[in-house]
């Protein structure tokens, strides 16, 4: 009877420390979302205080954890401000991913930052009352994150999803306009393909090849049928000149080996592959998945050089034997271009 006790009462403690260590968890939780909610609040009341603009246009893309590429986001950023078709507008920035969130405020790789979701930001300009809201994606294909942005955060602000926002300004003070991705709509296509060779056409001369790596959707997370972007774009690329190929580190059918079976009865050993990355900015895929600056043997750099071919990544940006380029999407202006019409021509979400 007392083993039975004891073994009851050693139950209902475990069960009371699990309730504890949850309402820990829970408590961690509200206070960080009041934490980030405040020094986003603080800033978005600060700038239109200053500005005393009605419009809102909230940048929004995957995020990183590496300097150049935080680089980039800072250069995208301050070509809008400096853009006079957006000078009545108060710009913010923010990223979709969790892991880069978490990992800038560790300071991974770069100093640490502070980076916010975009229910953050969202519900700071709702609380300011500005009377346009634009979002832009600064995502490559209308693929998982980008329809997250639009269908939960951009929805759940519309909705009132925190109960105070005023619901006159909601249904009547405030309309919010979608940008979408880079690649939205098949002429999007047409003019990514166009920008990318009016800046890359010479790694594509004299039988040399450039092959561009994007990120993908895996296939049970291909919402909206983003990937087919990838095989449009080098369908594009190939009709310019055949020497350019795409391919990605998620999507099913177009991975490393199987861009390797499209080039390798046309691309002989010893020619020079350039690789560049197809994402915003040149982040952890674009340093490990394609230079393999870390030399796992696992990189697209170092699967080309196995194969023969002249791939080449030593870590130094300067040097100009390298055939792979750290830079991002973002870091080109005509690129750039494209996300901005965007902006200029977002859909109004909600109209009646």
């Amino acid at each position: 009877m007392k083993k039975i006790k004891f073994l009851l009462m050693a139950f209902l403690a475990m069960t009371m420390s699990a309730g504890f260590v949850a309402c820990d968890d829970e408590d961690n939780q509200q206070n960080n979302f009041t934490k980030y909610l405040s020094s986003v609040e603080s800033q978005v009341k600060a700038k239109k205080a200053k500005s005393n603009n009605k419009k809102a246009l909230l940048l929004v893309a995957f995020g990183s954890t590496w300097e150049n590429a935080h680089q980039t986001f800072k250069d995208i950023v301050n070509d809008y401000e400096s853009d006079q078709a957006f000078k009545d507008y108060d710009i913010y920035f923010s990223f979709t991913s969790a892991i880069c969130i978490n990992k800038s405020r560790e300071g991974e790789h770069y100093e640490s930052q502070d980076f916010y979701a975009p229910n953050f930001w969202l519900e700071a300009i709702g609380r300011q009352q500005y009377e346009e809201v634009r979002v832009q994606s600064l995502h490559v294909i209308p693929g998982e994150e980008f329809l997250r942005l639009r269908d939960n955060y951009i929805k759940d602000f519309k909705n009132n999803v925190y109960g105070d926002l005023d619901d006159q300004y909601l249904e009547e003070g405030v309309k919010v306009f979608i940008g979408g991705p880079l690649m939205a709509e098949q002429e999007d296509v047409e003019a990514v393909a166009a920008a990318l060779n009016s800046n890359f056409s010479e790694y594509v001369k004299d039988n040399k090849v450039m092959a561009f790596l994007g990120h993908g959707n895996p296939e049970g997370y291909n919402y909206g049928n983003g990937n087919v972007r990838y095989e449009q774009l080098e369908t594009a690329l190939q009709a310019i000149n055949p020497n350019y190929y795409v391919a990605t580190v998620d999507m099913e059918d177009n991975l490393l080996d199987d861009l390797y079976e499209r080039m390798k009865d046309r691309v002989t050993p010893g020619t020079t592959i350039t690789l560049h990355a197809l994402m915003c900015i040149a982040g952890d895929h674009a340093h490990n998945d394609m230079s393999g600056i870390e030399n796992e043997g696992d990189s697209w750099r170092e699967f080309f050089a196995e194969k023969g071919y002249n791939c080449k990544y030593d870590g130094n940006d300067a040097n100009t034997a390298n055939t792979c380029i750290l830079k991002g999407l973002g870091d080109y202006a005509n690129i750039r271009a494209i996300w901005k019409k965007h902006t200029k021509e977002a859909v109004e979400m909600f109209a009646e």
